[in-house]
């Protein structure tokens, strides 16, 4: 359970994760970071920060499984998937292996894995004598990804299942990026249906974003499609748009979606008094560069360089040290 003193840096980190820093013109549409934030805040009633923390805090025992499901970007211009993701999924989960000695699974589809596999690797060496993060590659198509997101979840017994920056379908089951580009159901992993079945389960789980097509944003769909700067248009013609139909139990909203599994990992760093729990400068720089080693590229320019969203590594790692900042005064 969040204290006051939880909730007031939580509203400090809301307000860190939530600096826009887009691009005036292309890459992807400015205007709407603060007004998708204030529909999942006034939502949720809470800084979505500090909430995502303390769920996990009351959730989480020593030991527990959680999958971390990450992967976005098709191509031509985003053939392994793109910088946003993978590298939060890697935040977190350090997290949660230093904070509750969390077995992670990060769940992607195979076009994503190398730079899934990247990050996680550069973890899992920093973590030495924890249990490595494993792997997990969603097929292509519906009812395999069915079968696979049942196999598992009956096979770990994940105690929290969180997206970040992964898509999920609107309610025709087309996904889309946020520019409105779309993506058939045959051509995707359908990495979304876990959080279907932990809601089934009654299993936690959390969603992180910054354009309304990822998972999660299905419980505040009406009012992200009437913010979104187009409207939620699909350039395919498809009348439901962009934004997802997929919920989960908490949406996390923020300007780049790493930066949303930054300001949690510092939420968790202050709730269990452990101001480890948020990796290091130089740790956001080297998962930056594995991912892109690995085959991923800017999502907002298209561009096999160390940049996350337009913005270059240093930009990345300051919005860290600030974090780090606000972690310190709050301890």
């Amino acid at each position: 359970m969040t204290t006051s003193s939880d909730r007031i840096t939580g509203e400090r980190l809301d307000r860190l994760m939530t600096v826009e820093i887009r691009r005036l013109n292309g890459g992807l549409p400015p205007g709407y970071v603060i007004p998708m934030y204030d529909i999942c805040r006034a939502h949720h009633g809470e800084p979505l920060s500090s909430l995502a923390a303390g769920r996990l805090c009351d959730t989480l025992a020593q030991g527990d499984v959680v999958f971390i499901a990450t992967g976005c970007g098709v191509a031509p211009n985003l053939p392994q998937g793109e910088t946003d993701g993978p590298v939060g999924a890697a935040v977190l989960a350090r997290a949660l292996m230093l904070g509750f000695g969390a077995r992670v699974v990060m769940a992607t589809e195979e076009t994503h894995a190398g730079p899934v596999r990247a990050v996680a690797d550069v973890i899992n060496e920093e973590l030495g004598g924890h249990p490595p993060i494993a792997t997990v590659c969603f097929p292509l198509g519906l009812e395999p990804g069915r079968a696979l997101a049942e196999s598992l979840m009956e096979e770990y017994r994940p105690r929290a299942v969180i997206f970040i920056e992964r898509d999920g379908p609107n309610p025709e089951g087309f996904f889309h990026g946020v520019r409105g580009d779309c993506r058939k159901p045959e051509d995707v992993g359908h990495v979304y249906l876990l959080a279907q079945s932990a809601r089934r389960r009654g299993v936690l789980s959390v969603g992180i974003g910054d354009g309304g097509n990822e998972v999660g944003f299905g419980a505040v769909r009406d009012a992200v499609t009437a913010a979104h700067p187009y409207g939620g248009s699909c350039l395919a013609g498809h009348p439901s748009g962009v934004v997802t139909a997929i919920e989960t139990d908490v949406i996390v909203s923020a300007s780049v979606s790493n930066w949303g599994a930054d300001a949690i990992a510092a939420a968790l760093a202050v709730q269990r008094r452990r101001p480890d729990l948020l990796h290091s400068q130089a740790t956001a720089r080297r998962l930056i560069e594995a991912c892109v080693q690995a085959g991923a590229r800017d999502g907002a320019t298209f561009q096999a360089e160390c940049t996350v969203d337009g913005i270059d590594w240093e930009g990345h790692a300051a919005i860290v040290g600030l974090l780090r900042c606000i972690v310190s005064v709050a301890l």
